[in-house]
């Protein structure tokens, strides 16, 4: 679930790059880290971002919040 490759992205990141939220979903239900960064400091949010997957940004965002709390 959280295994890296060698730029220290987990299959997280992937998701959210190609914008499928209900990959990522399903990940983060079952532990992936939402925080996680890569060797550069981006995180799966970033990715998420840099493509302008707004549902998945908000999703994200709120995830984090829980996180927080």
């Amino acid at each position: 679930m959280n295994n890296e490759n060698v730029y220290g992205e987990t299959p997280l990141f992937y998701a959210c790059y190609n914008g499928n939220e209900n990959l990522v979903r399903y990940l983060i239900k079952h532990g992936a880290k939402i925080n996680k960064e890569n060797k550069d400091g981006e995180t799966p949010l970033f990715y998420a971002c840099y493509n302008g997957n707004v549902n998945l940004v908000k999703y994200l965002v709120k995830k984090k919040q829980k996180l927080i709390k």
